[in-house]
Parts: C-alpha cells; structure tokens; sequence
C-alpha cells in the first residue's frame, strides 16, 4: 500500500460547508445515531444494529440510498470526535472501514426496469460527497498508526474522479469536480488540482449564462447551485488561487432568485422545486425579498425575461405603500422540457395576488417512478394546453417568440411544437394596473382533437361557477377565471385516482387533493380567450369584447376602474376611462397635428413662435414658449403655432422614449385646453396621459372634470387669494417649465391643514391627484393639498419627492404660498403632513415654516438613500440632461432634509412616526436624521418627538383611523410651540 502524504492544514481550511459546519444539534445528532439510527431528510428515520447494512433500501428511494452511501450524515459524529468523544471516533473510524471493505471502486452500470442505478456506491455525485466525508475525517486518524485504509481510499477517489469516463453533468459535476480539487490539496496533487481547477472555470461557463441564470430546470436547484458554486470559489479562495472571470455572473443569480420569490416569501415551484425560501442567501435584492421590503434594495425591473427560460413580473415590490406581500407576481417558463430538474411546463402561468396563491404549479413531490411523480412532471401537472390522446415530446423547445414590457402592460407570445401535427401558440397579457392577464391560447391542428386548457389551484381555495366562468375564494379574497368567445366547456376535477387529476405536491411526498379547472374545446382550428383576474378589490366585469381582424378590444371593470385593453397582432396598449381611446394610434396623433396645421393657416398664424434648440424639448424651453403665448395678443392663434411645434416634437419622438418626455405630453395637453381639445380631437387619453389641462389661459375659464373645481393660474403666491363668499377652487402655479396645481379651501377654523402625497399609481390616477382632500372637505376647515409637478415630467414616475426640474426651488415655492393662504383664511396654527415621499415633502416645507407643525409617517429623508428602482428614476428626470452645475448645487439641498434641517435656526414642531418593522426606512432615514438632530440642534431636540409603532414588515401605510390618531397628537403640540 502506496504512502501519501497529507496537508492536515488545507484539510483545516477546506472543512466548510453547510453539511460539515458545527451546529448545537450535532450532539443530538450523533447521540441518535450512536444509538443506532439514521435520519436522512427528507425520510423518516432508519434503524441499524452493529454495522449498516451498505445494500439497504428501506424506503425504496433512489435518494435515500444515494444519501446512504455518501456518508454525510455520518458528519455529526466526526465533529463531536473532534471535540473528545473517544466513543464517536471509534464509531466513525468502523463504519468507514465497513464502507471502505464492503464497496471497492466498481462502475455503477447495472439498473432498474425505471433506469436507476441499482447500486449507488460510486454514482457520478455520490462519490464525491464520500471523498469529502472521509477526507475531512483525517484530523481523527492523525495521530493512529493504522491509517493508510483511509489515504488509500481517500487516493483512490480522487483517481475516480480524475477519469473523465466517471464524470456526471450539471452540480452532479459540480461536486465532483470541487471533490477534486480538496483531494488533490490535501494529498499533494498539483495535477488533479489543475484539472479540477479548469473543470471548474469550463462547467460554470456551461453552467450560468451572462444573465446569472443556472442551467437546471428548477428554481430550487439554482438556489442550491449558488450555494454550492459559492462554496466551490470560496474553496479556491482559501487556497489563493483567483476565481475564473466568469464568477462574477453570480452576483446576478441572487437578482435572479430575488425575481422568483412571490410576495409570500417562498420560491414559485418551477420545476424540481418544493416550497422553500431564500434562507440562508443575502444580497441587497435578497435582503429585500426576505424581509418584505424592510431591509436592502429591490431589483430594478417590475417584469424580468430571463433567456434560459423564464419571465418573473409583477404589480410592485412594496414600496409604494402597497404591503409587498399583497402584491401581483405572477411567472411563466419556456424552454426545452427535458432540462435537468426541469418538467413539461412550457407557456405555464401562475399568479399569486392579495397574498393568496391562485394559479399553481402542481410540484415535485419525490424522485421515485409513480403515477403522482409522472402527474407532476408531465404537461397534466400544469397550467398549460393539453391535447387528448396525444403524447408530448419530452425533447420538445417552447419558445418565447415576441415580448413587450412596459410599466403598463407586459405582453408575451409562446410557440409549443410538443404535440406533433398540432400548432399551439399562447399570449399571454398581463394589465398591470387592472391586476388581470389575458391568456389567448391558438390552436392548429391538421385533424380534429380535443384541447383541454388547464388551471391548477391550490388546495385551500374553493371554486363557484358563475356566468362566463369561475369566481376562486380563498381566506376571503376572490379571483376570477373567464372565458370569452366560443365558450369552452368547463369541468372541476379535485383529488381524483381514475382519471388521475387534481393533485399537488408543496413539499416531499406530500400529496394532497386540489381542484384543477378545465376549458375543453375541440376542433382542427380554435382558440380559448380566457380573462384571469386578481384585483386588489374584490370586483371584476368584462363591460365589452370586440375581436375581429386580428385585433380586440376589451373593456373591464377592475374595482373603480375601467380599463381599456387593446390586442393586435404587435401590440398591447391600455387606457383608463372610456374606451373610446382605447384604439388610438400614432396616426391618431398626426391626424390631430394636420388639423391643427389647418386651423394655423385659416387663422392667419404668422409662425413667430420659439423653436427648441435642436429640436429637443426641455422645461427650459416649455418656459420659455409658455411665456410667448401669454404675450401674444391672439392667445388662441399662439396656442395654435405652440401646438403645431410640439405635435411635430412628438411625431418625431421614438416611442420608447415617450414615458420620460419631460413633459412633452403635459404641455401639449395644457396647450389644448378644453376648447381646442375638441376642435382638434384630442386629449391626454390619445396621448398615452392621464392628465386634464391645467393652465387657464387668459379670457377662458377651466375647470377640473375630476374634482370639479374651477382652476385658476397664478405666478405668484402673492396672487393667493379668497373673494367674499368664495370656500374652494384649485390653483395652478406657473413655475417656469412646470405646473405647479394645488386644491385649497376656505372653512371656520384656525387651522390651515397642508397635505402632500407619496407615490401614486400612474395607471389608475388622473392629475392632477389631490390625496386627502375628501377628509379634509369632511374637517370642513382650511386646507391646501398640493400635487407634485414633477410627475408630468415622466409618465412613469410614481414618486417625485417634488423636486421640480432644478430651475426653481419647489419646496421653497410651496412655503410661500401657505404662507399666504394662512394670511388669506387668517389660519394661526398650520398642520403640514405626509406619508413616505410626502412626509419628506412635509418635512422640506417645514424646515421653511418654523412656526408649523409637521405630522409625518415612515418619511424618506434623503432621496440619495431610497430603494433606487424611485430614487434613480426621479434623479435622473428631475434634474434632466441639460441641467447646469449650478443647477444641480441648487437641487443637492432638495434631495434631503438632513441637509435643509442642519441649516436651518430654529426647527419646526415635528411629529415622527416610524413603523419599526420597516427596517429600510429606520436605518436608511430616522437614524440619520436623528443623529443629524443631536449634532446640529441639540438644544431643540424636544421640537421634534419620534414615535415608534409596530405595523409589521416593510413600508407599510398608515390607515385613515391611524392617521387621524396622530393629527389630534400633532394638534396638541401647538400648545408648546414656544417652548
């Protein structure tokens, strides 16, 4: 027998890992199996006498008997050796003798009738896992005379491993080749460490693609792989050898995961994945996940299409003050179904809103050959079309053929050759502020066959049949399931043995009944047409379907909304309102801008008007063409020309830069007014903004459509004022490039209460959006609820902050005016208040009214540090491409109140209330402002009290009955504003 030499100190550095990692069970642990039984998870456990039977198979798992013969779970007990258990070494010691005796090296060829091994001693993975096992056992044999059994099995693994013959795919590779790399440290092997090293670099290139996407069909197994990946580097690491350049790729597979992870917590089950969570992962995105928004950053994208096979979208990631885990998610997969750990899924959906579970994948279950396995695996086990009597290649691609994705509508189009002779290609449109999707599944088929489309539901949720389809109820909450169209015929099968239908499986071996919805049709050529909603309210009705030509035409009712959905062969796009929009294009709008050309000339336009330097719109120039048309004597003929400038502008705009269009849309919108709206045949809903005009140009009165109220424009605050008698209206501020629009109200009190809002949610909200005016016409008192102007700049822009565009200091601007509204209503005390962004408002204008009281909730308190999905998108709008160095100085003290408060004399009353379960905004924005506080104000640290509350995880909003709560709080500190 050969002498090896062995680094007892690389087998020190190399003992990491999850398995090999001392925990405060390990004595539990190894006293159960000391006493003669083993427990591998996730199987019951097994009971032993005197040596393991190294042929067993007691569950007749092929994973028990995989798990048997790798020998981790013999771990516990070399880590209480290590610590002075003569008995455990000796028992570790024989039952590595026993293994080493009874299994020499042999190729595992012989299988079963389902082609598994029947022997998995020296299986491809397995092997690996035993030469880690035994190779961190060495410390136990350093100083015994008889201990060239284990080096010399410990050797021979390792030439195992060498032989490219013996070497598996995917992490069972993985394994093998970090196995590898260990035995060949340890035993002095600079050529088995060279290869495993290459190996290493070769297999993670085939394993992650540049989006950080794993190979494996299964969202559970691209956790595991980043872990194990992670643990492989690190082992090169402690060795000093540079990981390859390619290991970068897994920072984003933590984005990726972060992406799979449903409002709930836990991973959907795509593939070989059971119910399971980020645990034991952390990135800024998985930080954020985990913890419900309190902690880290979430990702950048709302909807995320992933090359390899998946798309991850949803309504919003919780922090605009929508709980994260009430928001949509839903997830669709594509690709080959013969991936590793992958299943017959291709063009599946499944949805999770209002954190209830409503659309499904049916699992795992267990690797074992049976009828539920074989359920879950197949094309039965999931929310796909599923042709009769037919059999699905397992070779089969579904492919992804077209994608759009905007913050209004994501739009998705499969191709499934899987059934032969047949065609089938799935839509999927999801309305992102609706919360429905449109499936519409085509089928082409060159003979009649039947099509059953498919919808799993989870266990907990119970279906009712209503006209058009079906109504789901779960923990109170409801979603809907309709069809469209030809009407399918619509069955509900729940736990049935004969036919096989209506199962799931959340974790291993748990097989439970659940209801599984079916659309059948039949035919050589049909589609399904099927509506899946989850609405944040509780109502939903289809008021209208067109579809002919190619197109459709969908109207629904999703709580107070209607939204309108229009579908071609390219394209889906929605409007709010009526539908009458619904259908409009870019033609549209150059219809419109010909009338407009029509009308300059019939009105005699002498084409006088400012032209955008090279042809780019700004605020600058807005400024500066707002102020010609108020100049000109005709001011209608100059709306006109202005007009005709900007449609053009807009013609030539590309479409995808339309959301951030510096507020193209919102100039040509205030420009049409109500008069030439009509005349010309168009309004903010053609133009893509839910917007009414704002500025009342001089000799015409405008009022808002939405609140009622006739608005007024000013440029001034001092031109704030109440005639006699006059109790409410809403005033449009001119602040160059911006409007600035705020509803005030007069009533018998003291009062003035001042409200700003946080983030809205653009598809659903007309401006301008006055939040908390209802109650305030219920206090019946003096009120001003301002707007934010910033919004206009980008129609994508759900949180400003109101920044303005860097030419004008809003925070400033919007003092002034209360100002002169508390000279107006004779008010003497003035509430400020706010929630998140609006609290940050709140508190800018206070730092500008020292005699105020601010009343604030969870507020940012320095932009900078917010998630940068908002912060980075205000920013970068705000301050716009032509923003001076000067500029940009002047909107730095904007961007946060820890700098306006440090500079200020005197602070302002403020009433802080913080959930303490938003961990993002305790660390990110109360602790800096409080430490702020003690450094620059000291003396006045009781102007400002801090109240802690406990409304759970994340950014969550503060309820009507709350707030009111806090405003008789902040009312009482008044009465000590001169302390």
């Amino acid at each position: 027998m050969a002498i090896h030499n062995v680094d007892l100190d690389v087998v020190r550095r190399q003992t990491f890992g999850g398995i090999f990692k001392k925990t405060s069970l390990d004595r539990t642990l190894a006293d159960e199996i000391l006493s003669g039984k083993i427990t591998m998870r996730p199987h019951p456990a097994w009971e032993f006498k005197d040596e393991v039977d190294w042929d067993a198979n007691p569950f007749a798992q092929r994973n028990w008997k995989a798990q048997l013969h790798m020998l981790r779970w013999l771990d516990p007990i070399r880590r209480v050796a290590l610590e002075g258990d003569e008995d455990a070494r000796k028992f570790w010691l024989r039952t590595c003798k026993s293994w080493v005796r009874n299994n020499p090296a042999a190729e595992s060829k012989e299988t079963d009738s389902s082609g598994y091994y029947v022997n998995y001693a020296w299986a491809d993975m397995v092997e690996a896992m035993r030469a880690l096992v035994l190779t961190f056992g060495l410390p136990l044999v350093e100083d015994a005379e008889d201990s060239e059994w284990l080096t010399e099995s410990i050797y021979e693994h390792g030439r195992w491993l060498a032989d490219p013959k013996h070497l598996g795919h995917s992490n069972h590779a993985l394994h093998q080749h970090q196995a590898l790399f260990v035995v060949g440290a340890v035993l002095g092997k600079p050529e088995w460490v060279t290869l495993a090293i290459d190996r290493l670099a070769t297999l993670f290139e085939q394993s992650y693609d540049e989006q950080g996407v794993n190979i494996e069909g299964a969202i559970g197994y691209h956790k595991n792989n980043l872990i194990w990946w992670e643990q492989a580097f690190k082992r090169l690491d402690v060795e000093g050898i540079p990981r390859p350049e390619a290991a970068r790729r897994l920072e984003l597979a933590y984005v990726e995961l972060a992406h799979a992870t449903k409002p709930d917590g836990t991973f959907e089950l795509i593939g070989d994945t059971e119910v399971t969570t980020p645990l034991g992962l952390s990135s800024p995105e998985i930080d954020y996940v985990q913890s419900e928004g309190a902690k880290g950053q979430p990702p950048a994208d709302l909807t995320k299409i992933y090359r390899r096979g998946y798309v991850f979208g949803r309504s919003g990631w919780g922090d605009h003050e929508r709980d994260f885990k009430n928001e949509t998610f839903y997830s669709l997969s594509y690709g080959k179904a013969n991936r590793v750990h992958g299943h017959q899924d291709g063009a599946s959906l499944t949805l999770h809103s209002n954190g209830q579970p409503w659309l499904i994948d049916a699992g795992k279950y267990a690797y074992k050959q049976d009828e539920m396995r074989d359920y879950c695996t197949s094309r039965l086990g999931h929310n796909v079309v599923h042709i009769d009597g037919r059999a699905y290649d397992k070779s089969a691609e579904v492919t992804l053929v077209r994608s759009t994705t905007s913050d209004q509508v994501d739009d998705f189009t499969f191709s499934d050759p899987g059934y032969e002779n047949v065609e089938m290609k799935r839509r999927v449109v999801y309305c992102r502020g609706g919360d429905f999707l449109v499936v519409i599944d085509n089928v082409y088929s060159k003979e009649e066959v039947t099509a059953r489309q498919r919808w799993h539901l989870d266990k907990e949720t119970t279906v009712e049949d209503i006209a058009g389809g079906v109504r789901l109820e779960r923990e109170g909450k409801s979603s809907f399931i309709l069809w469209k169209g030809n009407m399918p015929a619509l069955s509900t099968v729940t736990g049935s043995d004969e036919p096989f239908d209506g199962w799931m499986a959340p974790k291993w071996m748990d097989k439970l009944p659940s209801p599984v919805v079916s659309a059948t049709q039949s035919g050589r050529r049909f589609r399904f047409i099927t509506i899946v909603a989850a609405p944040h309210s509780r109502d939903f009705s289809v008021k209208k379907l067109d579809a002919s030509g190619g197109r459709m035409a969908l109207s629904v009712i999703s709580g107070r909304y209607q939204f309108n959905l229009s579908i071609d062969d390219e394209n889906a796009s929605v409007t709010l309102g009526d539908e009458d929009g619904s259908t409009r294009k870019r033609e549209g709008i150059r219809t419109s801008w010909l009338k407009v050309m029509d009308l300059c000339r019939e009105t005699g336009v002498s084409w006088t008007a400012p032209k955008p330097v090279d042809a780019i719109f700004s605020t600058r120039y807005w400024a500066l063409l707002k102020s010609w048309v108020s100049a000109q004597v005709d001011i209608r003929q100059a709306r006109l020309e202005a007009l005709s400038i900007l449609l053009d502008l807009l013609l030539d705009a590309a479409t995808e830069s339309l959301g951030n269009d510096q507020g193209l849309r919102a100039a040509i919108i205030d420009l049409l007014g109500s008069d030439l709206s009509e005349d010309v045949g168009l309004n903010g809903s053609e133009l893509g903004v839910l917007r009414e005009p704002l500025i009342s140009w001089p000799g015409l009165e405008l009022r808002s459509k939405t609140y009622g109220r006739r608005i007024l424009s000013i440029d001034s605050p001092s031109e704030i004022e109440f005639s006699d008698g006059e109790k409410a209206k809403i005033y449009s501020a001119n602040l160059g490039g911006l409007v600035l629009p705020f509803a005030v109200g007069r009533g018998p009190s003291d009062l003035l209460s001042v409200r700003f809002h946080g983030a809205i949610n653009r598809t659903k909200t007309t401006l301008p959006f006055f939040q908390g005016l209802t109650s305030e016409l219920m206090e019946g008192g003096n009120h001003a609820v301002f707007q934010d102007p910033s919004l206009d700049l980008n129609n994508n822009m759900t949180l400003s902050w109101y920044l303005g565009d860097a030419t004008i200091n809003v925070h400033e601007f919007m003092a002034e005016c209360v100002r002169k509204l508390q000279t107006e209503t004779g008010a003497t005390r003035v509430l400020l208040s706010g929630s998140s962004g609006g609290g940050f408002t709140a508190l800018q204008v206070a730092a500008y009214l020292p005699e105020s009281v601010a009343l604030v909730f969870n507020p940012q308190t320095d932009v900078r540090e917010y998630f940068r999905t908002s912060a980075d998108v205000a920013l970068s709008t705000c301050l716009g491409p032509a923003a001076t160095d000067e500029e940009r100085r002047r909107l730095d003290r904007a961007f946060s109140v820890i700098t306006s408060f440090s500079r200020i004399e005197t602070l302002p009353r403020v009433l802080y209330i913080q959930n303490s379960g938003d961990t993002h905004h305790v660390v990110k924005h109360r602790d800096p402002f409080q430490a702020m506080l003690a450094d620059f104000h000291g003396e006045q640290k009781n102007r400002v009290e801090f109240v802690d509350v406990e409304w759970g995880a994340g950014h969550v909003a503060a309820t009507s009955e709350i707030y009111a709560k806090f405003r008789a709080s902040a009312l009482e500190l008044f009465a000590a504003r001169s302390a």
